[in-house]
């Protein structure tokens, strides 16, 4: 049986798509696609030639492992995906890949989990019907087992922590957005890729990836440059608007969008990939600085080091606190220390005086700080017998003097992942005017990235002594 029989079944998947199948057709030639199902209907081809730009008489017949669904909003792609999910657990003999007593799993993992978790819901209620309800023998909040030796769970969507696992498919949902900041965590798209792969080695089950475009940047947009429109890509990449995925939305909802914001619309309904927002440095180039095994550096005082300092301090209730040290040492600027103070550490101004004792470690009486601090900053520092400057760089201008100096090897970096996530997280949008906006992502964060910006900049000028020459 199929996946597209199975949703045709009203004791397997029908009763979770209602009596409406026809308004999914769009999806089954798509499942078609990714499957291999034959024989392909003319408006099967119609739909593959325009949402893959591939030859439909060139797909492979076996189907394809990997698949990116780049579809608008509201198009029915985590429906899908979870069908995908729950057929690949239950009906695909997964199962006859695993070893006596092994466990295989269907991954669900997506930026934070509760995205995962819509996931894990749908999953649920395609079993419902009597007789997969009969299959399922364990439920647990992150998931279910299943009689066959295959479970459903719900991982992190984080790279190092969803290795080690032997998987019969995974969903990762929202998978362009990878790279933002969840709390102390910040996920790579490319790491995740590359770390759940080798787990579907031995049962040859399928990675799907499903998300709104959104940057220029990362596994997404390179697996698409890659393999749309390619009649030789393994990956099927299938691109499309909302409305074309799903006929049943309104129009009107497009429009207003449309109207609203042009650029936010075209990720969020038109299924392309945002001009004005670009990757600011690749994480590649960020890693080749980063000394390995290298956590931090000891104050070497009376050594003739002159080490330089940048704080990053708010009052928010949200938002991290973070310290860098640096030294330059010939053409270099070497990062000594680089600590981040979680928004629930404590007050602000506990945090401060914790700067303080570090600042005083390595013989600083001084520091520099952002320059949108507020006053009370600067009094905290001095309450603590340290001076505090504003810098007279906003961090779009720290960013934008960082980057040669990243790219000229300037930089020897400390092997810190929050750090490397944050700098290979930052944006470079381009604002009405034209002008070029520096910062995190949408509901991330850069508090440690700002500091080492600010420390490496301020390390860099050059001290003019008066009479040397």
């Amino acid at each position: 049986m199929n996946i597209i029989d199975a949703i045709k079944d009203p004791q397997l998947f029908k009763p979770f798509f209602g009596d409406n199948l026809r308004s999914w057709r769009p999806w089954f030639s798509a499942l078609r696609a990714l499957y291999g199902i034959r024989p392909l209907t003319p408006f099967d081809e119609q739909m593959i030639a325009k949402c893959t730009g591939r030859d439909p008489e060139k797909l492979p017949t076996e189907g394809f492992t990997t698949a990116l669904f780049l579809c608008g909003r509201r198009s029915g792609k985590s429906r899908i995906a979870s069908v995908i999910g729950a057929y690949e657990a239950a009906l695909a003999g997964r199962e006859r890949k695993l070893d006596r007593g092994e466990r295989g799993l269907v991954v669900c993992c997506s930026p934070t989990k509760t995205q995962s978790s819509v996931e894990r819901s749908y999953m649920a209620a395609l079993f419902e019907p009597e007789m997969l309800r009969a299959e399922v023998v364990r439920e647990v909040a992150t998931g279910f087992d299943l009689a066959n030796g295959i479970s459903v769970e719900i991982l992190q969507g984080d790279f190092r922590t969803v290795r080690n696992f032997t998987t019969v498919a995974v969903v990762i949902s929202e998978a362009a957005f990878f790279g933002l900041e969840d709390g102390a965590k910040v996920k790579s798209d490319t790491e995740l890729i590359r770390a759940l792969k080798p787990g579907l080695a031995t049962t040859g089950g399928k990675l799907i990836a499903i998300s709104s475009p959104y940057a220029k940047r990362g596994w997404c947009y390179r697996t698409w440059k890659t393999n749309f429109g390619n009649d030789a890509g393994k990956t099927l990449v299938w691109n499309t608007d909302s409305r074309t995925m799903n006929p049943t939305l309104p129009e009107s909802v497009i429009d207003d969008a449309i109207a609203e914001d042009l650029q936010a619309a075209k990720t969020e309904y038109l299924g392309e990939f945002r001009d004005d927002v670009v990757a600011f440095v690749p994480r590649e180039a960020v890693e080749r600085l980063v000394i390995p095994g290298r956590r931090e550096l000891m104050p070497r005082l009376g050594c003739g080091i002159r080490y330089f300092a940048f704080v990053d301090v708010t009052g928010g209730r949200h938002d991290d606190h973070a310290l860098a040290i640096a030294h330059r040492k010939d053409e270099k600027i070497v990062l000594d220390r680089a600590i981040r103070w979680s928004a629930d550490s404590g007050s602000p101004q506990m945090v401060v005086r914790q700067m303080a004792d570090e600042l005083k470690r390595f013989g600083l009486r001084s520091t520099a700080g952002d320059n949108f601090a507020a006053e009370w900053v600067a009094e905290a520092f001095r309450n603590c017998g340290i001076k505090y400057h504003k810098s007279p760089k906003n961090k779009n201008e720290l960013y934008r003097e960082l980057l040669p100096m990243l790219f000229s090897d300037q930089v020897e970096l400390l092997d810190d992942p929050v750090l490397i996530d944050q700098l290979a997280a930052l944006e470079r949008r381009t604002r009405s005017g034209g002008k070029d906006v520096i910062d995190h992502p949408k509901d991330g964060k850069d508090d440690l990235a700002n500091a080492v910006a600010g420390v490496v900049v301020n390390s860099s000028q050059r001290v003019l002594t008066l009479g040397a020459f």
